[in-house]
C-alpha cells in the first residue's frame, strides 16, 4: 500500500441488498466517511477526495473477495446542500459512478430496514445532483432521477466486425449506448453474445471519439428489444464499465430512455414505460415535465440480504481487494 494512504480498518459494518437481483452494499459505520480527510463542499467533490486518496477502500469493500461481480459500493456523506437530508456516492470494481438508480433503490430499502428512514420521501445529493426518492416501505421504492438529455440521435457506428449499429447517445446521470439496432436475442443463453455485442460497441465509440458532452466515456450500453411478458414494454441487456452485465433494468439507462421516448413523441407525459431486464426483473418509468425540466421517476423493489462485518486482517495478502 502506498505510504500516503491510510491503513484500513480492522472491521468494516456494511448492508448488502438485491435490487431485482442487481447487488448493493451500504457501508452503515456511521463513522467511516465521517473519520477520513475528505475536505469539505459537495458530495461530489468529496467523492473526488475520496477517489484520490482512499481507492484502496473501494476495491477493499467491493472488489474480490468481499464483493461479487455487479456489486455496487454506497457510502453515505452529510448533503452539503441544506434542501438534502442525505447525501450518498457509488463505485463499483473498477470505478466510481455518479449516479446509480438500482443503488439507490436499495440504499432505500436497507435504510428502511435498519429503520433509519420511516416511508416517505426524502432528497439526496448525489455526485450527480439531487435525488428525490420516496420508500414505500418494505421493497418498493421510487426515485426522481437527474434530468435526461440526449446529445445523439441516430448515430451510426461501425464495429470492427465491419457490421454498423445505430443507436442514441443519451445521459441521467452516467453516459449511455442506447440501440435496439444490434440483431441478438434478448435471451439468458444469448448472454454471451450480448456482452460481445456490447464490448464491441464501447470500442467503436471510443475508436470514434464520441464521448459525453464534456469527454466523459460512454461506459454503458444499452441492447433492447421487444418484452417476453404481456403488458410490458421492453426488455434490455446493459453491459457496465466493470465488464458485467445490468442484473436489473438499469436506473440511470431507464430514465434516459425515457427521456428519448419522450422527446420522439413515444411516451406522453404520465405514461408508464414498463421495462425488462434480462432476467426478467421489472422497472416501471414516468417521465414529466417541471418547468420545461424532465424529470424521469423510476420505481423498483429492492431485498436486503446480508447484515454483516468485512474483515481486513492484517497479514491478509487480499485486505485491499483483488484487482
Amino acid at each position: 500500500m502506498p505510504p500516503h494512504l491510510d491503513p484500513l480498518p480492522s472491521a468494516l459494518r456494511v448492508i448488502d441488498s438485491h435490487t431485482i437481483g442487481e447487488p448493493t452494499r451500504l457501508v452503515i459505520d456511521e463513522a467511516f466517511a465521517t473519520g477520513l480527510p475528505l475536505g469539505a463542499g459537495s458530495v461530489r467533490r468529496r467523492r473526488d477526495a475520496f477517489r484520490a486518496g482512499f481507492d484502496h477502500l473501494r476495491r477493499a469493500i467491493v472488489a474480490d473477495p468481499r464483493g461479487v461481480e455487479a456489486m455496487v459500493g454506497v457510502v453515505l456523506v452529510p448533503p452539503a446542500d441544506p434542501a438534502c437530508d442525505l447525501g450518498a456516492f457509488y463505485f463499483n470494481r473498477v470505478g466510481y459512478l455518479d449516479m446509480c438508480g438500482h443503488a439507490t433503490i436499495g440504499l432505500a430499502a436497507s435504510l428502511g430496514h435498519l429503520g433509519r428512514i420511516a416511508p416517505g420521501a426524502f432528497r439526496l445529493e448525489t455526485p450527480a445532483g439531487v435525488v428525490g426518492v420516496e420508500w414505500h416501505g418494505g421493497t418498493a421504492t421510487t426515485f426522481q432521477c437527474v434530468p435526461p438529455r440526449r446529445i445523439r440521435r441516430e448515430l451510426s457506428i461501425s464495429l470492427d466486425d465491419g457490421t454498423t449499429v445505430t443507436g442514441d447517445v443519451a445521459t441521467s446521470g452516467l453516459w449511455f449506448f442506447i440501440t435496439r439496432d444490434h440483431g441478438l436475442p434478448l435471451e439468458l443463453a444469448a448472454i454471451p453474445g450480448l456482452r460481445g455485442k456490447a464490448w464491441a460497441i464501447r470500442r467503436a465509440l471510443e475508436a470514434a471519439g464520441i464521448t459525453g458532452d464534456s469527454g466523459e466515456t460512454i461506459d454503458h450500453v444499452v441492447l433492447l428489444g421487444p418484452p417476453h411478458e404481456p403488458g410490458h414494454d421492453a426488455r434490455n441487456f446493459v453491459l457496465c464499465p466493470d465488464g458485467a452485465f445490468d442484473r436489473s433494468p438499469c436506473g440511470t439507462a431507464t430514465s434516459a430512455l425515457v427521456g428519448c421516448l419522450h422527446e420522439d413523441g413515444r411516451l406522453p407525459e404520465g405514461t408508464v414505460w414498463r421495462q425488462e431486464s434480462i432476467l426478467g426483473g421489472l422497472y416501471e418509468a414516468t417521465i414529466r415535465r417541471s418547468g420545461g425540466v424532465l424529470v424521469p421517476s423510476v420505481r423498483g423493489h429492492a431485498w436486503v440480504t446480508a447484515e454483516s462485518t468485512l474483515r481486513f486482517a492484517a497479514d491478509d495478502p487480499y485486505r485491499t481487494g483483488i484487482g
